[in-house]
């Protein structure tokens, strides 16, 4: 059942809870106002007719014609006149009340009696309530067409009402049907505010399966470079060795062959080891960090540097970051130059200048790509690759620039310290 369904039950169910109970209070209220009415009148008409003097029975008759029913004279020695010829019998109490001076009202059998003392004895009326007992049928009829005409109208706003009121509902489902699997941008906010905190909800989850999937394909993207890498990269290392054993094959113990298959397992073990590493950084969640003395961490390495500041980091991640952007500068960029700390944008630059050439105009914008490598480079191309890697999960990020007076440096900014 839908919820809209639902709503409309409930709607339904206090409208009849509304109608019904209030037709019932109403018939009655309607039917005992009618008794008081022609009670008050019946005594009226009779007050009128004492106060008039002696009462004849004609004069009492054209009472009845008013009201219908019967009506009667008692005499002072008991006699009782009656207005018709019928066979009545007057209610219990009535004589007694009228001896004593006293009004008399009853309702016996369907019959309304009222009566007055006099100074002959007392009069009185005694008038049918079939028409009174008929009323609650004829206003129930009433009640029930223009009731429920007016009920069955309540209902059909009340419906209006709520559908309108769930169109924010309806414009959010239309919006996740027509969207693809791939689409998780986050939904807009509805107009009905209680729908805001199921949408906030979705838009949370969206949010995290989002980030899911980017972090997925990262490690996708990350594995395919892992796997290109080591066939491509591997392929050099792995022909010089084969060369060098086929000499070793050929004159066991040439001191040259085996320096070079060594040479060239060790350049196997170092790219292996650095493929391995960016592909369990790539792709990692952003890693809880802490407030650290950068300087004091980078002395404590034996490593001089000018500067200070206080970032979050994570300080094994850290140290592999710190490691690959010194041999970086140290091998493939003719040496460290100097290490600079400088304090930017909400935290701090850990520059390492070095004293090569420089990057080359089409190598500086893929400086961190993984492989990319000047033509002199004996590396791998993974060290600042590496770098970026690590300052990507801890918050950070990085930054290569050629300066003017000749060389680069490169950077790693890390957020500042909180509190």
């Amino acid at each position: 059942m839908t919820l809209r369904l639902r709503l409309l039950l409930w709607l339904l169910l206090a409208l009849a809870l509304l109608w019904v109970p209030l037709g019932v209070l109403t018939v009655r209220q309607a039917q005992r106002t009618v008794q008081d009415t022609l009670e008050r009148a019946a005594l009226f008409r009779l007050g009128f007719l004492v106060s008039q003097g002696r009462v004849r029975i004609q004069d009492l008759a054209q009472v009845v014609q008013e009201f219908g029913g019967v009506g009667f004279i008692l005499s002072a020695g008991g006699r009782i006149a009656y207005t018709d010829l019928g066979d009545y019998r007057l209610p219990e109490g009535l004589e007694q009340a009228l001896s004593r001076g006293q009004s008399f009202r009853q309702i016996r059998d369907n019959w309304l009696w009222v009566a007055l003392p006099s100074d002959e004895g007392g009069l009185g009326l005694g008038t049918p309530l079939e028409e009174v007992a008929a009323l609650p049928q004829h206003l129930l009829q009433i009640y029930l067409g223009l009731g429920g005409l007016l009920a069955l109208l309540a209902f059909a706003v009340g419906a209006f009402g709520l559908s309108r009121s769930l169109r924010p509902l309806d414009t959010v489902s239309r919006e996740l049907a027509r969207r693809s699997a791939e689409n998780l941008e986050p939904l807009p906010p509805p107009k009905l505010p209680e729908a805001r905190p199921a949408v906030r909800a979705m838009n949370t989850l969206m949010g995290e399966l989002k980030t899911a999937l980017h972090r997925l394909k990262v490690q996708e993207q990350a594995a395919r470079r892992f796997a290109y890498g080591a066939s491509h990269e591997l392929r050099n290392p792995l022909t010089a060795l084969k060369g060098y054993l086929e000499v070793l094959q050929r004159r066991p113990g040439e001191l040259r062959a085996t320096e070079g298959a060594l040479r060239e397992a060790r350049r196997m073990e170092l790219l292996l080891e650095g493929l391995l590493t960016l592909a369990r950084l790539e792709g990692q969640a952003q890693v809880p960090t802490a407030p650290l003395d950068l300087k004091t961490f980078l002395e404590q390495q034996g490593l001089p540097v000018e500067g200070s500041g206080w970032v979050e980091a994570d300080p094994r991640l850290l140290s592999v970051a710190v490691d690959n952007l010194i041999q970086n500068a140290q091998k493939h960029a003719g040496g460290l130059e100097k290490l600079v700390l400088e304090p930017a944008q909400g935290g701090v630059w850990l520059w390492a200048y070095d004293r090569g050439p420089g990057f080359r105009p089409e190598v500086l914008p893929r400086a961190f790509e993984a492989f990319v490598k000047s033509d002199q480079s004996e590396g791998v191309g993974l060290g600042l690759a590496l770098v970026a890697a690590t300052a990507q999960i801890m918050g950070g990020r990085t930054q290569a620039e050629n300066r003017p007076d000749g060389g680069a440096r490169v950077g790693l900014w890390l957020p500042g310290a909180r509190g």
